[in-house]
């Protein structure tokens, strides 16, 4: 999961001043000690009423604060065409199609498969039931069930992309003679670097840690069954049973099972630190050479450095397994072509990007391609929704956990060709049977990220109002669903009746007596649908599609409110907090430096 790199800083909401500064961020003492003793003091010197008000802001829903909810007003028609507020909306509706997504795989094994593909063995192999002939499972429509992993390629795309733009933006100046006499690019390239690389880690990791340790404390303070993780027996332990699994989820470059036992859906932190780490080395080794004294040396060197950024990504996509890393160099590829684009289109940029020596221009092998779509408008647009169509399509792969390639999309139409053309490092023996499905996503997350980016009436759609309130809260929200899923999810699932028996012992003794406690009340008011036989699409004929049935739909609708609000305060609580902590944390080591 991609957070935001810089989080936007929300105005005070609520009740008129929020008190005083708990911490002065331009501080010249910003010790541990020093910062305490400021928060003691100004804890003291606050009204007790004040603080309840505080606390009241706090937990008050955006909803209910304009000023909150101004942050998140949609650009000006007219607003600059370098604005990354697209950025943010497609990240948010990433994190909102993974929640869908687990919500939907939970309840419905196989619904991943493609339509019409056999969810369960059975000698009337063509009774309507047992296939997965739903609307859930047709292209595209399915992005909004099953479309998590697509999501999460989307998500290192962009990854790629931010965390690059502004070092690549840098490098971009060094020739320039624009640039006054005091600035020195190169030293704000490695000082660009060099914050990323020390504030990443804290700005993925810290997160992750106060967001499991609310949930593993929750069920020994409130009493609650969760159906995962397992219970330590008093809080004592499960605090140490935390701290030694949070201790090996911070150690990125193991193997297997990357996330961390309280929530699983944090695999995808690891990856984000791997991927990070590896095009921020990337761009260091290839821009911190020593600047170039004229401007035919610095044309040669960018163009060897984004040539070898597209080789690189497509090495990692084609000829190796590495789809996932793929994804960030398509991203920092996509911010170097758009860098060099931005500086020929502009005023300011003719004697700095658009460098000539000798009668030559910065040539890239690509540039015939774009020139003649530059020149073609109307064609350029055809390409690009079909790019779009292409992204959503590819973003639509069946998948499974256990089926092979040939067992999935060998049977999927429309998919027969597109599996025989995946590489075989992603079809080899010593590599896991649901490897193959990140091929065609990684090429499906760069299309989509393209086209969104220049296809105005589709990057208008993520700079909405609410496509900016997802994207505010995206990463809170990716990682708060999963553990409210087992806390809030799960008990709806029983109450409707989506989740059914028989049950293992462990769940009867949890959560049987919420067994159907909603459809069999004989209210109308409790149970407004008609009561047919529980559906499930294995093993009994039910009158609703698979994934569509009114039981599971309400669970998804009395979910999400309580997932986006607990976003809300995921962001105030652990999100937020980890872009400052990371701040401080790089202020300090350039103050001992």
């Amino acid at each position: 999961m991609s957070p935001r790199d810089e989080p936007h800083e929300h105005a005070p909401a609520g009740l008129g001043s929020p008190g005083p500064r708990l911490i002065a961020p331009d501080s010249d003492d910003d010790s541990i000690a020093s910062t305490l003793a400021r928060a003691r003091r100004a804890l003291s010197e606050t009204p007790p009423w004040h603080l309840l008000h505080l606390f009241i802001d706090f937990l008050k829903p955006e909803l209910l604060q304009p000023s909150r909810r101004r942050h998140h007003a949609s650009p000006p028609r007219n607003h600059d065409r370098a604005s990354t507020a697209w950025l943010d909306g497609l990240r948010g509706w990433a994190a909102f199609s993974v929640c869908l997504a687990h919500m939907s795989v939970y309840t419905h094994p196989r619904i991943e498969l493609c339509y019409g593909a056999l969810i369960a063995p059975s000698p009337d192999s063509g009774h309507p039931s047992l296939r997965n002939a739903t609307p859930a499972a047709v292209p595209v429509l399915r992005l909004f069930w099953s479309g998590g992993h697509f999501a999460v390629m989307i998500f290192f795309v962009i990854s790629g992309y931010v965390l690059t733009k502004r070092p690549i933006t840098i490098l971009s100046q060094q020739s320039s003679p624009q640039k006054s006499a005091n600035e020195d690019p190169k030293t704000a390239f490695i000082n660009a670097l060099h914050s990323a690389l020390l504030r990443r880690p804290l700005r993925l990791l810290l997160p992750v840690a106060l967001s499991t340790l609310l949930f593993a404390t929750s069920w020994h303070v409130f009493d609650l069954a969760t159906p995962w993780p397992e219970h330590q027996p008093t809080l004592a332990a499960e605090l140490w049973n935390w701290a030694r699994d949070l201790l090996k989820f911070g150690y990125f470059f193991r193997n297997r099972a990357l996330y961390t036992l309280y929530n699983i859906h944090t695999w995808t932190i690891p990856v984000e630190l791997r991927g990070s780490y590896s095009v921020l080395v990337w761009l260091f080794l290839w821009g911190s050479q020593p600047s170039s004294s004229t401007s035919c040396d610095f044309v040669v060197s960018t163009r060897r450095r984004v040539v070898a950024t597209a080789v690189m990504t497509v090495y990692l996509a084609v000829c190796a397994a590495g789809a996932w890393y793929a994804a960030f160099f398509a991203g920092m590829l996509t911010a170097e072509i758009d860098v060099l684009a931005s500086a020929a289109t502009s005023n300011a940029a003719v004697d700095g990007m658009l460098i000539y020596s000798q009668h030559s221009r910065l040539r890239l092998p690509w540039d015939g391609v774009l020139d003649f779509l530059r020149q073609r408008p109307r064609f350029r647009s055809i390409l690009l929704h079909a790019m779009l169509a292409a992204g959503l399509y590819l973003g639509s792969e069946p998948s499974s956990d256990v089926l092979a390639t040939e067992g999935l999309l060998g049977r999927c139409y429309g998919w027969k060709t597109l599996s025989r053309l995946i590489p075989a490092p992603y079809t080899a023996s010593d590599e896991p049977e649901s490897v193959h499905r990140w091929f065609w996503l990684f090429w499906a997350a760069w299309l989509l990220f393209v086209s969104v980016k220049e296809l105005d009436w589709v990057r208008s759609l993520s700079e909405t109002r609410f496509s900016q309130y997802l994207g505010t809260h995206s990463f809170a929200l990716y990682l708060v669903h999963g553990p409210l899923i087992g806390l809030h999810t799960e008990r709806l699932l029983y109450l409707t009746g989506v989740k059914r028996g028989p049950l293992p012992e462990t769940d009867a003794r949890q959560f049987g007596h919420l067994m159907n406690r909603w459809r069999d009340d004989p209210r109308w008011w409790v149970w407004p649908f008609p009561r047919h036989p529980t559906p499930s699409a294995v093993d009994v004929l039910q009158p609703y599609y698979y994934g569509l049935e009114p039981e599971f739909l309400l669970c998804v609708a009395l979910s999400l409110p309580v997932f986006l609000y607990a976003a809300e305060l995921g962001t105030r609580l652990f999100d937020e907090p980890s872009v400052r902590a990371s701040r401080w944390a790089y202020r300090r080591l350039m103050k001992r430096s």
